[in-house]
């Protein structure tokens, strides 16, 4: 199912490049050969899947989170290596969780990663306290952050990509964001870097989610050009969202994991009434999704598609008069039960709330297989 998102999005550098998606392919085919690409904080571990699909090596995988090791084994039982934490990374051996045995952290050509949100995120009451805390490695953020860097500054991968929320990008407190934190620390261990917020509903998935994404490509191979490069590709990729109706019945996206609480309750519908009133000019197709987890103050809301999904998030469908279920969250980041077995076996029926708390940490496969694909694109040209 990830291939969809690949395809599409090769369909389209195609048209602006005056190629063939065929001759796009064996590009990606002949340079993927060989390199390897390992994952950490991915939350499902998505790039997996893409990998796969990519042709490219996977080296090893690092979650922190015993549930999500749990995930990552059973949806990818021929993983080799799997490591509990990206802080240990720089470590000269550390424990495999798949053989039970300490282990050499290898090296890798491509490095995807994620590091903990919190203490950068504009929900954080006390975000302010930590302003500095990419430079200073303070707080979860930046002490995941430094755990990246250390794997980054002793093996030097070829390509970096990270994700992480908007609020990275945002003043705090008066300060300047910390991501200039995060370039100087790239710049300083030897790579050309560039970040840009993207959303999901910008590549096919009707989910409102701006994140963002940064690339790193070593100073010794590339230039700040093909960092530019990228992300100009990255553009050309676009496409708008599919319709949530549509969305859901085009990947044949089911019900498991329903909630218990078939219908909202009465704070829930307070929320609802004031997220109304935010969509006044709907029309009787548009449909309205809300997140009645949040507060009435809040009430997040969007039509044909939905808001931003996090870990506690409850999704209510207005015109169907029902909440979305598992299958369906997990969907809305593009990770569908074709390529992740053990999901709907395992997981959506006897772990539903995991699969939100996935979905809600977990890169979006689509805007995942662009940056990816575009980075070895940018390879191949090299």
């Amino acid at each position: 199912m990830a291939n969809f998102f690949i395809e599409k999005q090769l369909e389209a550098v195609a048209r602006e490049q005056g190629t063939t998606v065929r001759s796009l392919r064996s590009k990606i085919s002949d340079v993927a050969s060989g390199l390897q690409m390992a994952t950490a904080c991915s939350g499902t571990d998505s790039p997996m899947v893409l990998a796969k699909c990519l042709g490219l090596e996977s080296s090893f995988s690092c979650e922190f989170d015993e549930r999500k090791q749990e995930w990552i084994m059973e949806n990818f039982p021929e993983i080799q290596r799997l490591f509990s934490d990206i802080k240990t990374l720089k470590c000269q051996q550390v424990l495999n969780l798949v053989t039970g045995a300490m282990e050499r952290v290898p090296r890798a050509d491509i490095f995807i990663t994620g590091f903990v949100c919190k203490s950068v995120s504009t929900e954080n009451n006390d975000r302010k306290v930590y302003k500095n805390c990419i430079k200073e490695g303070t707080g979860e953020t930046g002490e995941t952050f430094s755990g990246m860097m250390d794997y980054v500054k002793k093996h030097s991968p070829s390509v970096v990509i990270a994700e992480n929320v908007k609020g990275i990008t945002a003043k705090n407190d008066g300060q300047p964001p910390v991501i200039l934190h995060v370039a100087d620390a790239m710049k300083r261990a030897g790579y050309h870097f560039g970040y840009k917020i993207l959303n999901t509903s910008d590549f096919l998935i009707p989910q409102s989610r701006n994140r963002c994404w940064m690339i790193g490509l070593r100073r010794d191979k590339y230039s700040q050009c093909d960092v530019e490069d990228v992300f100009d590709m990255i553009e050309q990729m676009k496409s708008p969202a599919m319709e949530l109706k549509k969305y859901f019945q085009h990947f044949c996206v089911g019900r498991a994991g329903m909630p218990v609480n078939k219908a909202p309750n009465a704070r829930q519908k307070r929320v609802i009434k004031v997220a109304l009133k935010k969509v006044p000019k709907r029309s009787n197709r548009d449909q309205v999704i809300v997140d009645v987890a949040k507060s009435e103050q809040r009430a997040p809301v969007q039509l044909n598609r939905t808001p931003c999904l996090v870990a506690n998030s409850a999704m209510f469908w207005h015109n169907e008069e029902r909440f979305l279920s598992a299958e369906e969250v997990l969907a809305l980041q593009g990770i569908f039960t074709k390529d992740f077995k053990a999901a709907k076996s395992t997981f959506l029926t006897q772990q539903r709330r995991l699969c939100h708390d996935l979905t809600g940490n977990a890169f979006s496969m689509s805007v995942c297989s662009a940056v990816l694909t575009a980075v070895l694109l940018k390879i191949a040209e090299a």
